[in-house]
This record gives C-alpha cells, structure tokens and sequence, in this order.
C-alpha cells in the first residue's frame, strides 16, 4: 500500500473515530439532562 494511501485511511478513521468519542462524551453528558421550564410526563401522571 502506497504511503499516500495508507494516511488517507488513517485520516478517514482518525475523523470517524473522533466523531464516535464526540457522541459518546455527549451521550455520558446528557444522560440525565433536564431542561429548565420543560415540560416532562410520567406515567403516572400522563392521561389516558
């Protein structure tokens, strides 16, 4: 493989595999985000 090719690949896995950690750490952040002023239903409470 070529050495332009080989770092063309490893730029195309360093951006996804940075997306991947950017969702993750954003996921771990927000788990239990609550906005203030929102609205938010429980079961219990919601009407049927």
């Amino acid at each position: 493989m070529p050495t332009e090719t080989a770092i063309v690949v490893a730029g195309i896995v360093l951006v996804f595999t940075v997306f991947a950690v950017t969702l993750a750490w954003t996921d771990y952040y927000a788990r239990n985000f609550r906005a203030p002023g929102a609205v938010y239903f429980q079961r219990r409470d919601a009407k049927e």
